[in-house]
């Protein structure tokens, strides 16, 4: 879990003295759900997910359609992290969260704006915060925003299978991390100020989108900020088409190394199989031969 999306749960934990009974979409396992972030015994947590799983809680249900499993109004809390992204009817999730939510409760949902593909099975979707708003339109809005926390780390794909990989170049791999959050109430209760209008060091993040606020150097008639000018990028290119030449040299160089390495290894096998069984010397060849001589002398003739 994201230290913003952490620190955004604690605060409206504590803002709202928030207690009772949490569900959590798609936990997935035990280490990476968030049950640490709901203790008991003042949180009953609990898991929804498609399969059992080391979450001992694990409700298994689809939230898309959950009716026969959940009754109205069973939740204080429902949570989600990286889930939505993977949900193919996303409306119908959100329309059953607001129906599972008890009066009062609070939904946190937090997916994605702008990721890598990695389907874990499948990646169906990317939202804005509008469309968060829009889905769980049940819901009052207490606060939505994106959290660029992660916003220029290298994500060129970490698994083994290369399904979530994407082309690496220059400048890394993926490098647009956009995460997008919505907490939303199920009808009235206290005032409450936003995360992200609060001073906890993880807030800032969800403060750095700068929609309505023209950013364009070309548009403010200003230099570009250092290391994105025309230059620079010129630079990089060439930078980059000369690592290119470098590694094409350096493959055929262990292509050729690779062909005298195999030349010297037949020549040493060749030469094992000399040491091994080594060919007779001068003197050898004359000892062999004069006892192959004195076997064929005829003995002595007996006297009469």
């Amino acid at each position: 879990m994201r230290p913003t999306t952490r620190a955004l749960v604690q605060h409206y934990v504590d803002a709202l003295d928030l207690w009772g009974d949490v569900l959590e979409i798609g936990g997935h396992r035990l280490a990476k759900c968030a049950v640490q972030e709901f203790p008991a015994p003042r949180f009953a947590y609990a898991d929804l997910n498609l399969e059992a799983s080391d979450i001992p809680q694990t409700i298994i249900a689809d939230i898309t359609d959950c009716r026969a499993t959940i009754p109205d109004s069973s939740f204080d809390v429902v949570f989600s992290s990286d889930v939505f992204e993977h949900i193919d009817r996303p409306w119908l999730a959100a329309r059953e969260i607001a129906r599972i939510l008890k009066p009062g409760g609070l939904a946190i949902t937090w997916t994605l704006f702008s990721w890598r593909n990695h389907p874990c099975p499948v990646d169906y979707w990317r939202y804005s915060a509008e469309c968060l708003e829009f889905l769980f339109g049940d819901l009052d809005l207490l606060e939505k925003g994106y959290d660029l926390s992660d916003r220029r780390k290298d994500q060129p794909g970490f698994w083994g299978s290369g399904m979530d990989s994407v082309p690496v170049d220059q400048f890394g791999g993926w490098r647009e991390n956009w995460a997008v959050y919505h907490v939303g109430r199920k009808g009235p209760g206290p005032a409450v100020p936003p995360f992200r209008s609060s001073d906890h060091p993880s807030a800032r993040f969800l403060r750095m989108d700068t929609q309505g606020t023209v950013t364009n150097p070309r548009l403010l008639d200003q230099e570009p900020p250092a290391g994105i000018t025309v230059g620079a990028q010129q630079r990089l290119v060439g930078s980059a088409k000369r690592v290119e030449a470098a590694q094409t040299a350096v493959a055929s160089g262990v292509a050729d190394l690779t062909e005298e390495v195999r030349a010297l290894s037949a020549r040493l096998d060749r030469l094992a199989g000399v040491v091994a069984n080594p060919p007779p010397t001068d003197l050898q060849r004359v000892a062999r031969r004069l006892r192959r001589l004195s076997r064929k002398r005829p003995g002595p003739t007996a006297r009469r």
